[in-house]
């Protein structure tokens, strides 16, 4: 009997290394992603249109290669990121080192009677060949904190049969290191304090002690700088290679440098606090500044020591009884190591 409908406890998301084959061809070596908020595929067929002399009729519609493109969300849960089940053999935990890994990704989809996606689906997407393209992460005053990932490739194949990702939900999922990580993670889990695990931020934050650390001062109970939410995003800006011979692009390669910006939302008490002159002393308004996240479950998001401050935003504080808030832009190039104690690749 085919579905009524699909709905989040038929579906299951599974990425393997690109090409780990098992015996028969089939890719080989999925892991399952928890966590999964949402998944959606985007597949555009590229048309190129040829006309001619003599006649006002289409000549010939000629069919490119498709793009396909997969956007998903999860929320930060102890278990391993999208982002690493997507580079499973990287050389190294950096954007670059990362940058040429590919993947097979699988999108199982099973009977609506079911309370869990175990078993054999109904059908299966198989979308072989994809390269992380896009990557944001959101840690939230309000929620949960997410990482949204995209991924591009060109081939995309619907089964219904000899399915090579059997993912096993049970109905007893839970995150990982439940009581060590804190489970999902929300505000409380992002490390604040001082010492190695002590998150760094930019010193031009009010309240940010010059070492980087946002710290409690004494006797209080409420940190330096409210820091509210902070967005991390980077845009790879795939471009293809292609040669004779040959339909499909043979390298999907990052276009460096590729900007890096992560935005820090603040309430504040006293404004902005940044001065912005067109003959600043010293020949500069800005410096600087290292950016280094911890969050509980074990992830570590490192922008490296060179992010300046691109823009503030003041805003809030309406006659409606708003908070007045001031959003901080910092941009980097090139640098986004994102570490994690499930990593696959072991970096």
């Amino acid at each position: 009997m085919s579905n009524s409908r699909i709905f989040y406890a038929i579906q299951g998301l599974g990425l393997a290394e690109h090409g780990v084959m098992a015996s028969g061809g089939a890719p080989s070596g999925f892991r399952t992603a928890h966590g999964v908020q949402s998944v959606g595929v985007n597949t555009t067929f590229n048309l190129e249109q040829v006309f001619e002399l003599g006649q006002l009729e289409l000549y010939e519609n000629i069919e490119g290669i498709p793009d396909i493109e997969v956007t998903a969300q999860k929320v930060l849960d102890g278990y391993p990121l999208l982002y690493h089940l997507a580079t499973p053999g990287a050389s190294a935990a950096s954007l670059v080192g990362r940058s040429n890994e590919r993947c097979f990704v699988a999108l199982n989809i099973y009977p609506d009677t079911f309370e869990a996606a175990s078993g054999t689906p109904l059908t299966s997407c198989g979308m072989s060949g994809m390269y992380v393209s896009a990557l944001t992460y959101t840690l939230n005053v309000e929620g949960n904190s997410t990482e949204d990932v995209t991924l591009v490739g060109n081939d995309k194949v619907w089964s219904t049969g000899s399915f090579a990702f059997l993912p096993n939900f049970d109905g007893t999922d839970e995150p990982l290191a439940l009581a060590a990580s804190g489970g999902v993670q929300r505000r409380e889990d992002v490390l604040m304090g001082s010492g190695t695990s002590g998150s760094l931020w930019p010193t031009e934050l009010p309240g940010i002690h010059a070492s980087g650390w946002n710290l409690q001062a004494s006797g209080e109970t409420s940190y330096a700088a409210h820091i509210q939410t902070v967005t991390i995003s980077t845009d790879l800006g795939r471009e293809e290679l292609f040669e004779l011979g040959r339909r499909g692009p043979y390298h999907r390669f990052v276009s460096f440098p590729v900007e890096v910006t992560c935005a820090i939302e603040t309430t504040t008490s006293e404004g902005d606090m940044i001065d912005a002159e067109a003959d600043p002393v010293g020949g500069s308004n800005l410096t600087n500044q290292q950016i280094k996240i911890f969050m509980r479950e074990g992830a570590v998001f490192d922008l490296g020591s060179k992010n300046k401050l691109a823009s503030i935003t003041y805003g809030g504080g309406d006659a409606g009884g708003g908070v007045a808030t001031v959003t901080y832009q910092f941009s980097e190039f090139n640098r986004l190591t994102v570490n994690h104690p499930q990593d696959p690749a072991g970096l």
